[in-house]
């Protein structure tokens, strides 16, 4: 009897104690949407690793909570202030040597988000989606004025973010939501 609830505890530790795997630095160019994730009439104008220049302050130094490296897709469509849905779309994920710098990651997106820059910040409810998930939308003030949102989340050891732009009224949460869940799906694959 004690050797098997010895052999039960023993299980049960080490069941417990694994750390969950990890996202390989080699598939971080397949975890971002795709030209097939977005749909007809969008033209990809960027593949490619992150620059210096893609990060804003909290998240602009590279090598960031143990930061393997990033990448990014951004994707643009014609269209007019009656067209529906987004124009502009950017994807991105970062990899961490562990999830422990992608959850610091996704804090500093919080610190990013709250940016008293964007006066007409509103957060937005996204459902469940990786381990750990953020949303706002703000508007650009013009004649006709455009509409943002981003999603931001963490799973295993990334961050990833959708970032969707579009005239206010003509483009919906929704929107950004379904990319986001594509983008998952990539990630998950990966």
């Amino acid at each position: 009897m004690r050797r098997s609830a010895l052999l039960l505890a023993i299980v049960l530790v080490a069941g417990c104690g694994g750390s969950a795997p990890t996202i390989p630095i080699g598939s971080m160019s397949r975890g971002v949407l795709q030209p097939a994730d977005v749909g007809k009439g969008f033209h990809e104008f960027y593949d490619g690793k992150q620059t210096h220049l893609d990060n804003q302050s909290p998240r602009s130094d590279p090598t960031r909570y143990g930061r393997e490296g990033g990448w990014i897709a951004r994707f643009t469509r014609p269209g007019t202030a009656k067209t529906r849905g987004p124009l502009v779309l950017e994807s991105r994920v970062d990899l961490f040597k562990d999830a422990g710098g992608a959850k610091k990651d996704l804090l500093a997106y919080r610190e990013l988000f709250a940016s008293p820059a964007l006066a007409q910040r509103r957060v937005v409810t996204v459902p469940k989606l990786g381990d750990d998930v953020l949303g706002q939308t703000f508007v650009q003030p013009a004649t006709k004025p455009v509409r943002f949102f981003r999603i931001a989340w963490r799973y295993r050891n990334a961050t990833a973010a959708v970032a969707v732009e579009g005239f206010d009224g003509r483009v919906h949460v929704a929107d950004a939501i379904a990319l986001a869940r594509k983008q998952q799906s990539r990630l998950e694959g990966g």
